[in-house]
């Protein structure tokens, strides 16, 4: 298998018995041995040092590349580029993939309402006045939004951010969602002395203290921003 590999590159690259020896620091001789097939056991070093005279891994010397024929044959015309040649593959190359990244990510965007608050959001919005429109998002999990209207929630969210939410009620320190008396309130969700605290995210409101959970509908669980 090696003699066969070693003969096929040595071809392709059109590298003679000799160019191999100096490119790998190698006597003639032991090349020569290998490149007939009369050598079955070669040492590792011998090994490695043809490997990095081809520019491949020694998996891929000895018949073990997990590379398809297609791309085999794209690193054969990468490494027989100059380095302008190299710069302009490798500029398109990662063009290609940028934009390639894009599309998969528009394909798995899925479509969630948004509330968007109408008046002034100072302590909480008008919950049942918001108006509703769609956002693309790729969390899976999101299931609606709430859309920041204001800066009255700096430094936490600014004007113009997009709260995505889950359908769960929120751990110990999450951010969530509330709902009370229609009012819509965007809190840290916290437990103390056995009562619930709905605590501000700007830190200049007052926090909501509730002895039961009863009061409050819990719209849903912040799990991601998505910025204009």
């Amino acid at each position: 298998m090696l003699c066969t590999r070693v003969r096929d590159i040595m071809i392709s690259k059109n590298i003679t018995i000799q160019q191999l020896a100096d490119m790998a620091n190698l006597p003639v001789e032991t090349v020569k041995n290998i490149y007939y097939g009369k050598t079955n056991d070669p040492k590792v070093s011998t090994v490695l040092a043809i490997a990095n005279a081809f520019q491949i891994s020694v998996n891929c010397l000895m018949g073990q590349c997990q590379h398809t024929a297609e791309e085999r044959n794209l690193l054969q015309y990468y490494r027989l580029c100059g380095v302008h040649g190299k710069s302009l593959i490798e500029l398109t190359a990662r063009h290609e993939a940028t934009v390639s990244k894009n599309e998969r990510e528009h394909t798995d965007k899925h479509k969630i309402p948004c509330l968007v608050p109408s008046g002034r959001v100072n302590h909480g919005f008008a919950y049942t006045d918001s108006e509703v429109i769609e956002v693309s998002t790729v969390k899976p999990n999101a299931y609606v939004a709430i859309k920041i209207v204001s800066n009255s929630y700096v430094p936490a969210y600014c004007k113009g951010d997009i709260l995505l939410l889950e359908d769960r009620f929120p751990d110990h320190g999450e951010r969530a969602v509330f709902v009370r008396d229609g009012i819509g309130y965007i809190r840290k969700f916290m437990e103390e002395d056995g009562k619930y605290i709905l605590r501000c995210v700007a830190g200049h409101r007052e926090d909501i203290v509730l002895k039961s959970l009863d009061v409050v509908e819990c719209v849903g669980t912040c799990i991601g921003v998505s910025r204009e």
